[in-house]
Formats: C-alpha cells, sequence, structure tokens
C-alpha cells in the first residue's frame, strides 16, 4: 500500500496513475470503505478527463464497493449501473459479467428475488463463455443462496454451492472458499441443523481470516448457530464480536444483522427490554440500506418482545407491519418468476451436460449411422419421388389456378395476425402453436391518458369520440413505431406501449422519452389547430424503467401484453402526472439524467407503501449538450 501511494506521487496523468488508484482503492474497501471511495473518485475524475473508459467502468465498479461495504445500497446501484453501462459499451465481457453479478447480489440482499436471479443466470452465461472460473464460481455462489431461501429448492441451492466450492477450491481463493463456506452454514442453520454448520462456520473464519476480510458476517452465523443450540452466552458473546467488527468497519448492512440477531437471542433469554433496544437500533439502520428482509425480521422481533413484555398494541402493531412486508417480499408474481427462469436455467444446463455425455458416443457411431442413414434416406426418396410424380400432373392445374388466391389469403392473415402481435411472437405462434411467456430484465413502458375524459365523452355524440380517439391514437401508433417501441393496448382514452422488448436492446428508456416528447408536440398541435369533428384533448403521460414479464394471452382472440410491478409504477407515474407534463420514475431518471434535464417534485406512495421518487421532463432544451 505504502509502495501504491509513493508511485501515486510520481506518475503522470495517464492511464497507469487510474489503474493505480483502482489498485488502491480495490485493497481498501472492505477495511477501509470511506478512504476506498476517495481513491475510487479521484480514478472516476482521471478516468473521465483522459477517456479511459475501462478504468472508468472499474472506477465506479469500486466506488459501489465502498457503498456496499457501508450498506447504502441505492448508491450501489447508481453507480454499478454506470459501471455496466460501460462495460457493455465497449464490448467488456469480464466485466459485463461481474457487474450482472454484483447487481443480482444487490436485488438479493434487498429482497428482489425474481430480479436478483435474472442478473445470476445473465452473468453465468457470459462467464462460461469466457472460462471466467472466478465469475463462474460467484455466480453459481450466488444463485446457491438464492435457491436455500426456499425449502422447495434446498437441493439446488447445495448443488450451486458445491460446484462454487469446487471452482474456488481449485482457484486457491480464499475469500472465494470463506463464502461458499458461510453460505452453507446458513444453508443448515435455516434447515435446523446447527450442528452441521459450525464446522462450515470454521472455515469461513479461517478462509477469511487470511484473505483479511471483515468477519462480522461470519461471527454473527457463529452467534446464530449458538443460539439454535441453547448456548445463549456462545450466542451473544459472537453476535457482540460481529456487532464490533461492523463498527471498525463501519459496515451498516453486517451491524443491522447482528443487532436483530443479539435482539433474538435476548427474546429467548426474555431480557425484552434490552430486546427492543437492540431490534430497533437494527431497524433504523435499514432506513439506510432498505433491506426488506432484515426490516422484516426486525418487525417480527419486536413484535414478539412487546408480546413478551404483555404491551400487547405495540405486539399487534409491528405483527401488521410483519405481515405486510411478508406480502412486499412475496407478492403473487415471485414465485411463477423464480420457477420460470430456474426451470429455463436448469434446462439449458442438463441440455449442456447431455451434449457433453454423448459427443463421444455420436462420434463413434458416425461412420455407421451415415452409411446407414444414407442408405435408407435414398430408399426412401426414391419411394417418395415416385408417389408425388403421380399426384403432381393431376394437381397441377389446380394449384396453378388456386395458388394466387392461398397466397393472397395467407398474406391477409399474417397481415392480421402482425396488427396483434409482434413480428418475433408471431413467427413463434406459426412455428410452435403456442407462445411462451418471456422475462425482460429491463424494459421501458410509457402511459398515456386523456385529461377529463370521461366528462367530455358524455357531452359529445358518440361517433365524435371513436373519431377523435381513432384521431390520436392512430399518430400515437406512428410514433410508437418510430421510436422502436412495441405498442401493448389501449384501455378506452389510456395507452400502453413499451421499449426493450420483444426484442431487447439498451436504448428503449431514450426511446420512450423521445416518443412521448414527439407524443406531446402532436397533442398541442391538435389542440392549437384541431381537424373537423376531432375534439381536442390534453394528455398526461408516465414512464417507469425496470423488469416485466412478456407474453400472449387468450386462446381465440390474442393479445400480446405484459406483467409486473414496473407496469403498476409506469401507471402510477402517469396518474400523478399534469397535462402537458411528462412523469418519469426513479429508474427512468438514472438512466437519462446526463442527457435530458428533469425537475425532482417528490414521492408518493406506492400500495405496498414503497415510496417512489418521481422527475418532470424539461421539454426546453431538454437534451444536454
Amino acid at each position: 500500500m505504502e509502495e501504491l501511494s509513493r508511485l501515486l506521487t510520481q506518475q503522470a496523468n495517464d492511464s497507469t496513475k487510474v489503474n493505480t488508484l483502482l489498485d488502491i482503492g480495490a485493497q481498501l474497501f472492505r477495511s477501509e470503505p470511506d478512504s476506498s471511495m476517495v481513491y475510487s473518485s479521484q480514478a472516476i475524475d482521471l478516468a473521465t478527463e483522459i477517456n479511459f473508459k475501462k478504468g472508468l467502468a472499474y472506477a465506479y465498479k469500486n466506488m459501489g464497493l465502498g457503498h456496499y461495504v457501508k450498506g447504502e445500497f441505492s448508491d450501489v446501484l447508481i453507480h454499478w449501473e454506470k459501471s455496466l453501462a460501460i462495460f457493455e459499451d465497449i464490448n467488456d465481457e469480464t466485466g459485463i459479467s461481474n457487474l450482472l453479478n454484483n447487481l443480482g447480489a444487490v436485488y438479493q440482499t434487498k429482497g428482489d428475488d425474481p430480479k436478483a436471479l435474472g442478473y445470476f443466470i445473465r452473468s453465468v452465461k457470459i462467464a462460461e463463455k469466457i472460462q471466467d472460473s472466478s465469475r463462474i464460481g460467484t455466480a453459481y455462489l450466488n444463485i446457491g443462496a438464492l435457491y436455500s431461501n426456499e425449502e422447495s429448492t434446498y437441493d439446488d441451492a447445495l448443488a450451486a454451492y458445491n460446484k462454487s466450492k469446487d471452482i474456488f477450491s481449485k482457484m486457491g481463493y480464499d475469500e472465494g472458499i470463506g463464502a461458499v463456506a458461510i453460505n452453507m452454514a446458513e444453508f443448515y442453520i435455516d434447515s435446523r441443523k446447527p450442528q452441521d454448520a459450525l464446522p462450515y462456520l470454521k472455515d469461513a473464519l479461517e478462509a477469511y481470516t487470511r484473505s483479511g476480510s471483515n468477519l462480522s458476517y461470519t461471527y454473527n452465523f457463529i452467534g446464530k448457530a449458538y443460539k439454535n443450540l441453547k448456548k445463549y452466552g456462545l450466542a451473544k458473546k459472537y453476535h457482540q464480536k460481529a456487532i464490533q467488527a461492523a463498527d471498525h468497519n463501519d459496515a451498516k448492512l453486517e451491524k443491522t444483522k447482528a443487532l436483530i440477531s443479539m435482539g433474538e437471542v435476548l427474546i429467548e433469554q426474555k431480557a425484552y427490554a434490552e430486546a427492543v433496544g437492540n431490534l430497533k437500533e437494527g431497524l433504523k439502520l435499514t432506513e439506510v440500506t432498505g433491506v426488506y428482509r432484515d426490516k422484516k425480521d426486525a418487525y417480527e422481533g419486536l413484535s414478539k418482545a412487546y408480546s413478551g413484555m404483555k404491551d400487547y398494541k405495540n405486539a399487534y402493531n409491528y405483527q401488521q407491519l410483519f405481515t405486510s412486508i411478508s406480502d412486499t417480499i412475496r407478492n403473487d408474481s415471485y414465485n411463477e418468476s423464480i420457477g420460470n427462469m430456474r426451470f429455463q436455467f436448469d434446462l439449458e444446463n442438463k441440455e449442456r451436460e447431455i451434449q457433453l455425455l454423448n459427443v463421444d458416443n455420436e462420434l463413434k457411431q458416425t461412420k455407421i449411422e451415415s452409411t446407414t442413414a444414407s442408405k435408407r434416406l435414398l430408399y426412401a426418396l426414391a419411394a417418395l419421388l415416385l408417389a408425388i410424380a403421380g399426384g403432381l400432373f393431376s394437381r397441377y392445374r389446380f394449384i396453378k389456378k388456386s395458388s394466387v388466391l392461398l397466397a393472397k389469403e395467407r398474406n391477409k392473415s399474417e397481415n392480421i395476425l402482425l396488427n396483434i402481435l409482434p413480428k418475433e411472437t408471431a413467427e413463434e405462434l406459426k412455428e410452435q402453436g403456442y407462445i411462451k411467456a418471456k422475462y425482460f430484465d429491463e424494459v421501458t413502458v410509457l402511459f398515456t391518458d386523456f385529461k377529463q375524459f370521461s366528462l367530455v365523452a358524455e357531452g359529445i355524440p358518440a361517433e365524435d369520440l371513436v373519431q377523435s380517439l381513432d384521431y390520436f391514437f392512430k399518430k400515437f401508433d406512428i410514433i410508437t413505431e418510430k421510436h422502436n417501441l412495441e405498442k401493448i393496448k389501449t384501455i378506452g382514452d389510456a395507452y400502453m406501449c413499451a421499449g426493450g422488448l420483444p426484442t431487447e436492446n439498451t436504448t428503449h428508456a431514450e426511446n420512450a422519452l423521445s416518443a412521448a416528447l414527439e407524443i406531446l408536440e402532436f397533442v398541442r398541435d391538435t389542440q392549437n389547430n384541431p381537424p373537423d369533428g376531432i375534439h381536442p384533448f390534453e394528455v398526461r403521460i408516465g414512464i417507469n424503467t425496470g423488469p416485466v414479464v412478456a407474453g400472449v394471452v387468450g386462446t381465440k382472440k390474442f393479445q400480446y401484453d405484459i406483467w409486473g410491478n414496473t407496469v403498476n409504477i409506469a401507471a402510477r407515474m402517469e396518474s400523478n402526472s399534469e397535462p402537458g407534463k411528462i412523469n418519469v420514475s426513479e429508474n427512468t431518471y438514472q438512466r437519462l439524467k446526463s442527457r435530458h434535464d428533469f425537475t425532482y417534485r417528490g414521492e408518493i406512495t406506492a400500495k405496498n407503501e414503497q415510496l417512489l421518487k418521481m422527475y418532470y421532463v424539461e421539454e426546453k432544451n431538454s437534451r444536454k449538450s
């Protein structure tokens, strides 16, 4: 470290100096995250100044690591999304795989398992393609941790952990070995086998000590194991060590977990008042970390503690909070999303394994099979050609007359299908006879509706109303197609479209905003010069970015549709917008703020009590130079 610091003073402001700053930041982020972020900030400034994109990507990654250790996950996401975007821009597959895995770890920690699994699977696919052992091992470790959240996927968790352990052991990677050991220990603790967890925790402690990592997490799990063994004195001892280690590193996430765990031990000892103090301190830290599972555990502990104190009013209040947040973590689409992605991932793995197992046999049988197959094919073709020749002549005249009509009808049918479904989806339906639902990790959803539509509908003839809607929506369709968006549906006066599907792209947020601005301009032009028979409306627009599931519903009348919380939030953005305004969510804002001007306008509360930040697009000079 001293040698690197000395080198900094001698180096010119070039890529070598950026790399030195990155090396120092990487060495410090676990033990001194604040110091690490200072060096990372310097690396960001210098890499930007000299246009060193790869260095800039790693600098944002290191900055995110510092925030991650401190449990400041909103800041983590901001920096890692920037890092990922740069790695994608320069097509650095190692960096892409790394950041996808890291982002998955954040969403897993925050309790969004479906989104986390999507990132992990994308990461491991790229890592396997480029044969990056470190990334493969880390991705399987995280997939194992995610599968261990549900008893139904415990076997899958163990399989993923063992894959990760084998990879890290071959590499001699102590931090990876420690991570696998501690996750295996957590698995046995959750499986109510605390005695089996202790050897793994010993291995984790040794590996993390060798690598110089923060020991707070390991101490906390040792405490959990002893609590389950009803050795409460030892449990408290290790939870206290975990709190101290977390304080030393300003590791808010680890401290949160240790405080909650300490509260749980105190409840077992009937020290309810002391338990409340620890649990409330841990709960307060979740306001910084934003980790739902920790909130849930704190609410549950506080409910039990107050019940033990016979303070049933507070016990009931915290039980209600516990129930509410449990529903948030496990919403209706959770199991379906996890199950679909897990099935697809396992299927692809099985297919690869079968291909590898069969390759030798295929090579051995090729000569024999090719000879036999050639003979069979020759006989079959001869028979087929003879049969076809007999029928072709008699059918020739009929086919000649009807082929033009059939082609017209086929084209008409295909055009109708393409008006209902995206091209790729229509092709899938024609080829397979059905359409499989697909998970998209990131799309941008746009909603519009017209001001006071219901009042207007009551005051004008129905024919004029339909004609007016048709006039506006036809133009919206043109704008949507122009900006590479997919029209989803109209509901009354509401129009919904999305970018980034059915073909994924990285420009969906920019495309959606460009379409929104053009829609706004068209509606205003119509207000100023309405054509005959067209009622001029004012329009509200809302935009949000995030994951969705897309598919086709119905068997007689097909409809391509999308589902998920991303759609709900986009609708909330629209309903909380104002006529003539474009209201965007925090997710969309983060992707566009470097290129457009926005005005922050406050927060609204979603149905699950989540606070949603909102921003208005500033139309004049919206695009930054």
